[in-house]
């Protein structure tokens, strides 16, 4: 989820109204101009409870509400100010989540309230306009101030949708790269699957018709030979291309490792890797790619989707016949009941094409509730696996 980068009091001044940023707890770290105005311009403040006129329990469940929503939330607050004590409604968003043990930083944007004790003076003055400029002028002039009300309103929520746009536009980018990364490793798989094995085939056949021939027939049938042989080692090179190439450099267990530490490094979630077993000198190519992509994309879900989650657990198991690769979260789950294997239909793209990719190797992919709370992906893959019967070609 993406935040608004408000840190300063000079950030804070494009906003007409009173504005502040304030952590979860109540403590204050930037006001504009406006809020110093309005908020006890002669004294200096550290926390919101030290001007909260109404109740503090309601302003302190406020502030927790807020830290832990998507959306803005508003609520009615009154606070001590020049002239005493003044309601406000108040918006809040999140600017930097809760990390740890850290609270979270808030914008709260205050839009006064009509003071229940200025009514009457208020009333008096309305009626001292109309005399004076007739009721037409008046009734402009409260228009007037309706639609600024409106257009402050309307920019609040306006701004929290591009927000949200922003954010789901970041989403679509990291899966076309998805995308684009398949799209390649599809491509390569086939090169090596059909022109690679015909090339080796044609060339079998080429050095057994120059076995057989004699005199310029033969050089000719060697030469052909020799440029079948340099196509075929560029097929070769493109389907090495396709593969991930930090699993190519580092091998399997480094790989994911490296890739959840970089996952993790924003310090949201704590992150433990463990490898059982002794990983083998050489694994299947397809296995390597198609299990790095699998654990690539649960760790992408568990840090986009995993509500709450502050732990990933990761552990890759190699034994003689076979891999297996658990990932974790502590999130909220993803439902109570666990995912049938196969049935991944109504859970998006990134789920339907981690089961694609087990299936491809001859792997099972299970996906399901934790046992307590959170998420857990299991992905197990023979090294050597079997055709399947009835599998596409």
């Amino acid at each position: 989820m993406m935040h608004l980068q408000l840190r300063t009091e000079l950030d804070l001044e494009t906003y007409l109204e009173p504005s502040l940023v304030v952590c979860s707890d109540g403590s204050i770290h930037a006001r504009n101009r406006a809020a110093h105005l309005a908020l006890s311009p002669q004294t200096s403040i550290s926390s919101l409870f030290d001007i909260c006129s109404s109740r503090a329990e309601t302003l302190r469940t406020y502030l927790i509400r807020c830290s832990g929503s998507r959306q803005p939330l508003i609520e009615k607050v009154s606070f001590d100010g020049q002239g005493g004590a003044r309601d406000y409604r108040c918006f809040g968003n999140v600017l930097v989540p809760r990390r740890k043990s850290r609270p979270a930083s808030l914008l709260l944007r205050l839009l006064p309230v009509r003071d229940a004790r200025l009514v009457a003076r208020a009333e008096q003055m309305r009626r001292s306009r109309a005399e004076r400029h007739g009721r037409f002028a008046m009734e402009q002039a409260d228009e007037l101030r309706s639609d600024r009300l409106r257009l402050v309103e309307q920019y609040c929520f306006v701004a929290e949708a591009l927000r949200i746009a922003e954010a789901q536009k970041q989403e679509l980018q990291d899966e076309i790269k998805h995308v684009r990364a398949d799209e390649r490793e599809r491509i390569a798989q086939d090169l090596h699957d059909h022109a690679g094995q015909e090339m080796a085939l044609v060339l079998v056949e080429l050095r057994r018709m120059r076995d057989a021939a004699r005199g310029p027939a033969r050089s000719r049938l060697d030469d052909l030979a020799v440029h079948v042989s340099e196509v075929g080692r560029k097929i070769h090179h493109a389907v090495v291309g396709g593969r991930p190439r930090i699993v190519e450099e580092l091998g399997l267990s480094r790989a994911i490792e490296i890739t959840a530490v970089w996952f993790t490094t924003d310090g949201r979630l704590d992150l433990s890797f463990k490898k059982k077993g002794t990983e083998p000198d050489s694994l299947p190519a397809a296995l390597e790619s198609n299990l790095y992509r699998v654990a690539q994309e649960a760790l992408t879900n568990a840090l986009k989707h995993a509500l709450g989650a502050r732990k990933i657990d990761i552990v890759l198991e190699f034994n003689c016949r076979s891999v297996s690769l658990t990932i974790a979260d502590d999130g909220v789950g993803l439902s109570t009941e666990p995912q049938p294997q196969g049935e991944f239909g109504s859970l998006g793209i990134g789920l339907r094409g981690m089961q694609q990719r087990m299936n491809s190797i001859g792997g099972t992919l299970q996906i399901g509730p934790r046992f307590g709370k959170g998420t857990i992906v299991t992905a197990v893959a023979p090294l050597k696996p079997e055709p399947q019967q009835g599998a596409p070609p």
